[in-house]
This record gives C-alpha cells, structure tokens and sequence, in this order.
C-alpha cells in the first residue's frame, strides 16, 4: 500500500490533462508502457539492494562508493529526496490556491501540511505506514465511486479514432510520466531495511496497481470529458466531481476529491519527509532526528515557495526536466552503485582488501 499510494500520490490528479493533451483519446496507453519500463527498472533497484542487505540506499552509496564519492552520492539522494517533498508540497499549495481558496497565501498551506509531515516523522515510520494503512481503503472507495457515478455522461465516441497515435512521438512527449511519479519511487529504497519480507512483490505489484489505477482514471477522464475539454483543464479530475449530479439533487461533490488527494498527499509528503530526515541522520551518524525533522520544515518550505512562480511554469519544467533529472537516481546511479558493489565483492574474495 506504501508503494501504490506513493506512486499515485499527486500522479491521479497532474498527469491526466498533460498526458490526454499529448496522446488525445489514447492517452490511458501511456501508463501502460511507462510502468511496464519501470517495472524493469524496478528489477535494477531490487539487485541492488540484494547486494547490500539491510542497507538503506543512502548506506549503500558510502559502502559501495567509499566516504568521499559515496559520501556525494547520497547527500544527492538526499538533496532528492527534500526537492520531492518540496515539489508535493508546491502541488498542493498551487492547487488550494487556484480552486478553493485564492484569497489564502500558499505558504499557509505549506505549513499546515509540512508540520504534520514533520511530526509523523519524528514519530516514525511505523506510524506513517499505520495511517496509511488505515486511510487507503476509504479513499480509493470514493474515488471509485466518484468515477463510477461520473459514467452518466460518458461517451465511447469520445475514443474515436483509436489506436492512431505515432508510437515513437508519443513516447517522447510523454516520456515524464516516467520520471514522474514512476521513477520518484526509487525513494522507497529507504524503507528497504525496515521490510521484513516480500520486498520484491511489495514493490512490484505497488507499481504495477498504481499504472493500472492511473490508466484507469485516464480513460474515465477521456470518456466524460473528452480530449478537448481535459486537455485544456489543469485538474481535471477535479472538474468532473464538480460538475457531477446524482440523484438530481446531490451536486458539487468536489470537497469528496480534494480530500482523496489531500490524504495521498499526505502520504507521499510524509514518505519523502522522512526519507531525507534518515538519510540525513544515517550519512552523519545522528541518532535524534527530532530537530534535523524540525529545521528541514524550514528548508522544504523555503523551496517550495521558490520552485516556480505558478503552476504552468511549473508544468513547464515537468514536461521539458523530470525526466532527465529521475533518470539520474533511478537508472544512472543504481547501474553505477550495482557494478561498484560487485567490483568490491570480487576484490574482497581475491583478499585484496576493501575499495
């Protein structure tokens, strides 16, 4: 559940405008193929850790790297990790501000989310998953039940004509889904030491639910709305709860989805929250992690004010950066870390000595 609702995180409600825009009514195919890539890149992550068992992935590059490279290595990861939590917390704070309250400075919103953040990390891991755990079941009832009284106004027309996309093209507009949410993943390999069992299903089949569920969302959005009114909506998911009608008297049931979003937000920020608080103490050797918690909650919001000047710049930056910049820690540095594990096994069985 860990994996699923950190996949889908702020993914269900920015990707299927961007993605319908890009791939017109086949876009539901594009988390098919991005996730199927990833699922491989997934198998990379796994061998790495089989590797170094027990380790985080910010321990892993100290031990595979050496102090000084390695020591670099994660405090990127690091520095990856912060930048995630500041961009779900941008998210959220430019989406509160453009539908529900304009007039609200968004580094309320920042604040009132990060100090929670801030506290489920101080408190733990364990109970980060125990809220999760507890809140996935309800939100994923209203969002299913959201799309299913939403299928009053679909249309199959609205797919017509199919499967003409340029396969190739296509991939490469819509090459950021993988590096987000897919590649952002990677973030869970910090949590790797804390599983004890099923690290592989966990993570694969968290992947796998989460393109089948993204895929899902973006052929209801096509179905209800069309290619032409979701492409032109920066939310439109949200559009659809607002303009949806059931049983003719119940209307405007958009608080129900910006509450879905709110919790997986939650979840995800939480996630990464913590990850750049272990990883900070684990690569300086900290055992309180109750202030690096507290002045993180400074930092994250700092660059969340900072990242962008609104929402379509930073739209722009997703679809023109994500991907080069996920690809980094995603593919380049488990590759790198993956050869630098077994060129040290080698050495130590030749008694060589350690790298």
């Amino acid at each position: 559940m860990l994996v699923f609702n950190f996949t889908i995180g702020t993914a269900f409600f920015l990707r299927p405008g961007a993605m319908i825009a890009a791939a017109k009514q086949d876009a539901w195919l594009v988390p098919l193929w991005a996730g199927a890539a990833v699922l491989l890149v997934a198998c990379l992550w796994l061998v790495l850790a089989k590797g170094n068992p027990g380790l985080s992935i910010v321990q892993i590059c100290v031990k595979a790297a050496g102090n000084k490279i390695g020591g670099f290595i994660a405090l990127l990861y690091i520095s990856f990790f912060i930048q995630t939590a500041s961009w779900v917390t941008r998210n959220l704070g430019d989406f509160m501000k453009s539908t529900l309250m304009p007039n609200t400075p968004i580094s309320v919103f920042h604040f009132m989310f990060l100090i929670v953040a801030c506290y489920a990390s101080v408190k733990g891991m364990e109970s980060i998953s125990r809220v999760n755990e507890l809140l996935s079941p309800a939100v994923v009832f209203m969002l299913v039940a959201i799309c299913l009284f939403a299928m009053s106004e679909w249309k199959w027309e609205r797919f017509e004509p199919m499967f003409r996309l340029n396969v190739w093209e296509t991939m490469k507009e819509t090459r950021a889904i993988i590096g987000f949410p897919f590649l952002e993943v990677i973030t869970l390999t910090m949590l790797v030491p804390y599983v004890k069992s099923r690290v592989k299903t966990a993570l694969l089949l968290g992947i796998g639910l989460a393109t089948l569920f993204l895929s899902g969302i973006i052929f209801v959005t096509i179905g209800v709305l069309g290619v032409t009114r979701a492409s032109h909506f920066t939310y439109p998911l949200f559009i659809i709860a607002q303009e949806l009608r059931i049983a003719e008297f119940i209307e405007r049931v958009e608080t129900t989805i910006v509450i879905v979003w709110l919790v997986w937000i939650f979840v995800k920020l939480c996630i990464t929250y913590h990850c750049a608080v272990t990883g900070i103490c684990q690569l300086f050797r900290l055992s309180d992690r109750t202030w690096i918690a507290i002045s993180l909650l400074l930092l994250v919001s700092g660059f969340a004010i900072t990242f962008s000047e609104n929402v379509v710049e930073n739209i722009e930056w997703d679809r023109r950066y994500i991907f080069q910049y996920t690809s980094l820690y995603g593919v380049v540095f488990p590759i790198l870390l993956i050869i630098l594990t077994r060129i040290r096994r080698n050495r130590n069985k030749d008694g060589g000595g350690p790298l």
